[in-house]
C-alpha cells in the first residue's frame, strides 16, 4: 500500500475544526481509493517536523494543499524522500504572485486545466502537470435534513458585481437571503435549508469568468443557481441546474419552478443524481492518480461511493 502525507491548513486558525474549502473537497478521498494517508497539521508547522515525519512514515509522496502560503523552497529537500505534490485550487487569482515560484521546488502540480499554459510558459514541464476539477466529497457532506426556510440564497464575498446582480433579483420581486463568510458547517446548513443557492462567475475583480467551488457545493442539498462559467457544461446538463444568462431570466425560471412543486423536485433531484454519479472527488481522483503513481489501479467510482456511502447513495433511487 502506497502511503501519502498530506499537508492540512486551517481556514481559520482559531476554529481547528474547520478547514479550507480547497481542503476539504479532498478529505478522506484518497484513503478510500487505497492508499495509507497521514494528514500532517500545516498550522504547527516546522521543517524539520514535517521532514521527520515524511521519513517516519516512509512516504511515496508528500501533497502540499496550498491556501494563500508562501512558498517553501525547503520542499526541494524533500525530494530525495518522495514525490512532492503541490495542489492549488486558486491558480488563477494567485499564480503570478505566488504559485508560479513553486515550480522548482516541486516534482508535480495540481491545477485546473485553464492555466496550463501559465505554468508550462513559466517552467512546468508537461508531464508534471495534472488537470483536476472540483469534486463533491461525499466525506464532509452535510448529513442533516432542513426545512427549506429561504427561496434564494448566496454565500462567500461580495467582489466584483455580486451585489449590484443581487440588488436586482430583489428589485424583481425575489428576496435573497445574504451570508457573508462562512466555516464549511455554516456553508452546508445555509445552502440545505435554501430552495436555490446562487452561483455567480466572475473573478474576483470583474475581469474574467471562472468556474466556482460552490458548482459542487450546492446541489447535493439545493438547486444551482448559476451563471455560465468554463467548462460548467462537462459538470451538469441543463436540466440539471438553473443555468441563467441574465437576472431576468433567473427570475422567471425560479417562478416557473415556484409555481410547480413536482418540477422543482425533480431538478434537485437531477442535480443531486449528477453530483453522485460523475462529478465526486473520487471520479477525479480516478484520473489523478494513473498519471502520478505507476501502479495505481483505476477502480469504479459508484462502487467506491456504494461501499462507503450506501446510505445516502441509495436515497436517490
Amino acid at each position: 500500500m502506497k502511503k501519502v502525507v498530506i499537508s492540512l491548513r486551517h481556514a481559520h486558525e482559531n476554529n481547528s475544526s474547520d478547514y479550507s474549502a480547497a481542503i476539504i473537497y479532498w478529505y478522506g478521498v484518497l484513503d478510500r481509493l487505497g492508499y495509507d494517508v497521514k494528514y500532517y497539521d500545516y498550522n504547527n508547522y516546522t521543517f524539520d517536523d514535517l521532514r521527520s515525519t515524511i521519513k517516519d512514515f516512509k512516504a511515496d509522496y508528500f501533497i502540499h494543499i496550498n491556501y494563500l502560503i508562501g512558498v517553501h523552497t525547503e520542499f526541494n529537500e524533500l525530494k530525495d524522500l518522495c514525490k512532492v505534490i503541490l495542489l492549488s485550487s486558486d491558480a488563477y487569482r494567485f499564480h503570478d504572485s505566488n504559485l508560479k515560484h513553486w515550480i522548482p521546488y516541486v516534482d508535480d502540480i495540481i491545477t485546473f486545466e485553464g492555466v496550463k499554459e501559465w505554468y508550462l510558459r513559466d517552467g512546468l514541464k508537461e508531464e508534471s502537470f495534472h488537470k483536476m476539477k472540483w469534486g463533491f466529497n461525499p466525506n464532509t457532506m452535510c448529513t442533516g435534513n432542513f426545512d427549506k426556510i429561504h427561496n434564494i440564497q448566496h454565500y462567500g464575498g461580495m467582489h466584483g458585481d455580486r451585489l449590484s446582480k443581487i440588488n436586482k433579483f430583489v428589485e424583481l420581486g425575489e428576496k435573497v437571503h445574504i451570508e457573508g463568510f462562512l466555516t464549511h458547517e455554516e456553508m452546508k446548513q445555509s445552502v440545505a435549508k435554501s430552495k436555490y443557492s446562487l452561483c455567480f462567475s466572475a473573478n474576483a475583480i470583474n475581469t474574467r469568468s471562472e468556474l466556482k467551488g460552490r458548482v459542487i457545493e450546492i446541489p447535493s442539498k439545493s438547486v444551482l443557481l448559476t451563471e455560465n462559467a468554463p467548462e460548467l457544461e462537462t459538470y451538469y446538463d441543463e436540466d440539471e441546474m438553473i443555468l441563467f444568462s441574465s437576472v431576468e431570466e433567473a427570475v422567471d425560471k425560479i417562478k416557473y419552478y415556484n409555481n410547480n412543486d413536482s418540477e422543482y423536485n425533480k431538478l434537485l433531484l437531477k442535480g443531486q443524481k449528477a453530483l453522485w454519479n460523475k462529478n465526486t472527488a473520487y471520479h477525479e481522483w480516478n484520473k489523478i492518480l494513473p498519471n502520478i503513481d505507476p501502479d495505481y489501479k483505476v477502480v469504479d467510482p459508484i462502487e467506491i461511493i456504494k461501499e462507503y456511502h450506501s446510505k445516502h447513495y441509495n436515497q436517490l433511487t
